[in-house]
């Protein structure tokens, strides 16, 4: 069975260091023309996760008085963030 070559044979048959040809100043940039379309959705994101925070915290003290007592605040919390973490890589998948 061949043996692998070391890594020091390897530079010296010619392989070249993984990374070799990168600068160390290289500096990757948005293009102008992506970055206002960028930063609209960000903020879209951003308003539509505190649109959801808010509904569910005014919905609380109803979804608390159906399910008939004051213990039910942090079910109702984990039930909401379990269902979200579920359902957000299918979000992510589809769009």
């Amino acid at each position: 069975m061949p043996s692998t070559p070391s890594h020091q044979e390897e530079l010296a048959i010619g392989r070249k260091e993984p990374g070799h040809s990168w600068r160390q100043d290289e500096e990757h940039v948005l293009p102008k023309n992506r970055l206002g379309i960028v930063s609209f959705a960000f903020v879209c994101t951003m308003f539509l996760g505190a649109l959801d925070q808010t509904i569910v915290a005014t919905a609380l003290p109803t979804i608390v008085a159906r399910l008939q007592g004051g213990n039910s605040y942090s079910w109702v919390g984990s039930a909401y963030m379990l269902a979200a973490g579920t359902f957000s890589p299918h979000y992510g998948k589809t769009v």
